[in-house]
């Protein structure tokens, strides 16, 4: 990782970070962030809800990707290869603005996709919302002993009959390893998740909000829309390349605003809370970056971001979310910011941590403080054997 990044003692003395130094000055300002934007940057909420309803019974216009890769790529390809293209995500532009070290930790991770066998209700509400044929397409199974052969036999006619064939009748002859292969490969084929009594509960339930939240607005939104496209393409500003993934993509002619869709899982109880979530986590820098990259390479101008949130705990409520372009700006501004950062970095090939966030000439050294809560005098502590 820092093999190519060694330095003189005098280049490293001679180091000066300005981009550094900029976003060192910037987190200490209360307003300021929030750039001046033209008029009809960004479109009004309202714009889309007027084509949506005016359109209400409109056939979805199918989305060329290949059309969409003007000025860099839009492709679906696996989400293994998108982890494992070298280039730089809103994940790691968020970790730039930690300190250099941590974005290039997070960089030169080799990502490997993990095989999840267990059913995940985020996982599953994902595609659902984009395939909404697909909350009809779980089935719990039937409880069977699998120990004996009658027990495989029942399973197997299970299979069979979602599969659509017709229950076989099998003999004596049949061996125990050959009824498990048949059912081994009916499971292969079957177009049905398996899943448990208890998830097909939450699955009707969202399955209900997803029809009913907001007059069925959900379904609407993602007319048309596609997913699992990974857009790759440079920053104009700084050469860097870039990639993002959103989880939907949307665009005028089916909605009234080219559209990204995010979705996210939450435990949150209210929206007041997934919103405190959204800051902590950075999501405005997520958003922005996907704004910015993606109007670049598709030459179109993907300027509103609308945020599907969905409970996994009780009541498993959906939630619609449409990003001020206040809140977009900021996101805007700090992803641009990180990207200065991450190109001075490797100009001058050094990769500080905190060290970089001290105040210019400490090199590196804080001054410390206590907290005034901790500044508090401690009371005295009585100690009386006296209980009288």
């Amino acid at each position: 990782m820092f093999e190519n990044l060694q330095l003189t003692e005098q280049e490293i003395e001679g180091l000066d970070f300005s981009a550094l130094q900029t976003l060192h000055a910037a987190e200490k300002l209360n307003n300021g962030i929030v750039q001046d934007y033209a008029k009809g940057e960004y479109p009004p909420l309202d714009s889309m809800l007027s084509f949506i309803r005016a359109n209400k019974d409109a056939e979805p216009v199918e989305i060329d990707i290949e059309a969409l890769s003007v000025n860099g790529t839009c492709v679906k390809d696996e989400m293994s290869e998108y982890l494992n293209t070298r280039r730089i995500s809103s994940g790691n532009l968020k970790e730039a603005l930690k300190t250099p070290l941590s974005f290039l930790f997070d960089y030169e991770q080799r990502f490997e996709q993990e095989d999840k066998e267990c059913f995940q209700i985020g996982t599953f509400c994902h595609l659902a919302f984009l395939e909404p044929e697909l909350f009809d397409r779980v089935v719990v199974a039937p409880s069977i002993n699998l120990v004996t052969k009658d027990g495989i036999i029942e399973l197997i006619n299970f299979y069979q009959t979602l599969n659509g064939e017709t229950k076989s009748i099998f003999g004596a002859e049949w061996k125990m390893q050959d009824l498990k292969e048949r059912l081994a490969e009916l499971k292969a084929a079957c177009k049905y998740k398996i899943i448990k009594p208890e998830q097909k509960v939450i699955i009707d339930t969202l399955k209900f909000h997803y029809n009913t939240y907001g007059g069925g607005i959900l379904r609407k939104l993602f007319k048309g829309a596609v997913s699992e496209v990974s857009v790759y393409g440079n920053c104009p500003e700084t050469g860097l390349e870039l990639k993002c993934r959103p989880d939907a993509l949307n665009v005028a002619e089916n909605i009234g605003v080219n559209a990204i869709i995010s979705l996210k899982t939450t435990r949150a109880e209210s929206i007041g809370k997934f919103i405190y979530d959204a800051a902590k986590f950075k999501y405005e820098v997520s958003e922005g970056h996907y704004q910015q990259l993606i109007s670049h390479v598709t030459g179109r101008k993907f300027n509103a971001t609308i945020m599907v949130i969905l409970q996994t705990v009780p009541p498993y409520q959906p939630a619609v979310l449409w990003w001020t372009p206040d809140s977009i700006e900021v996101g805007k501004y700090k992803a641009n910011i990180a990207k200065s950062i991450i190109k001075e970095c490797y100009e001058k090939k050094m990769f500080p941590g905190f060290d970089a966030k001290a105040p210019a000439g400490n090199c590196g050294i804080y001054e410390f403080e206590l907290p005034q809560w901790a500044m508090k005098e401690e009371h005295p502590t009585a100690i009386d054997d006296d209980n009288e």
